[in-house]
């Protein structure tokens, strides 16, 4: 053989090899991520209450009434304060929270009988997903299950590698034969590979 076919035999042979390898393939489908995050609340100075209200963990009914009954107490203190009873912006605080108590437990009324439907998907999203079920199906139950789940690239470069090694070992002797023998054995050995 002359120095330009060794090369271009060469260079034929290892792109045979570094074509065989194939990144590895994701089996299962990722899901969407759950973020929980709590909502920023504001707090708004209130004043001190002479009375210490003790506080006991009671049911949501008693709770909400136990803070209409605190609210009652904290507007007569501000009504029988002389600054604050001209000021408008704590009484307009105490009736944003009186209707946030309402809403609250409005909603707690509701939250046993209230029950939150699936969001449901657009036709691009059932697209994808159908596409995906399809790929990993496939890829994880094969038609023929008792055959091992190979690569068909790697199979076959295994195999071409192989004979080019027979031909060059029976056809050629010297150097050629010596690139042949090497041929067969990393054929063999990405045979190996393939089938495990």
């Amino acid at each position: 053989m002359r120095m330009f076919s060794k090369h271009i035999f060469a260079a034929l042979l290892g792109a045979a090899i570094f074509s065989s390898c194939s990144r590895p393939v994701a089996y299962l489908q990722p899901s969407a991520r759950e973020h929980f995050a709590a909502a920023p609340t504001k707090i708004t100075p209130v004043p001190v209450v002479a009375e210490a209200i003790p506080v006991v963990v009671t049911a949501p009914v008693e709770q909400m009434a136990q803070a209409a009954t605190a609210l009652d107490q904290v507007d007569a203190m501000v009504r029988n304060d002389n600054k604050l009873s001209t000021d408008k912006s704590v009484q307009k605080r105490l009736n944003r929270v009186r209707t946030l108590l309402a809403s609250t437990s409005a909603k707690a009324a509701l939250a046993p009988t209230e029950v939150s439907a699936p969001k449901k998907m657009n036709l691009m999203e059932r697209l994808m997903l159908k596409k995906m079920n399809k790929k990993i199906s496939k890829q994880l139950a094969p038609a023929n299950p008792n055959q091992p789940m190979s690569s068909q690239g790697t199979l076959a470069a295994g195999a071409v590698l192989v004979i080019i090694g027979l031909l060059l070992l029976v056809l050629t002797s010297g150097t050629a034969a010596t690139v042949g023998l090497v041929a067969i054995l990393v054929g063999a050995v990405i045979l190996l590979v393939g089938l495990l």
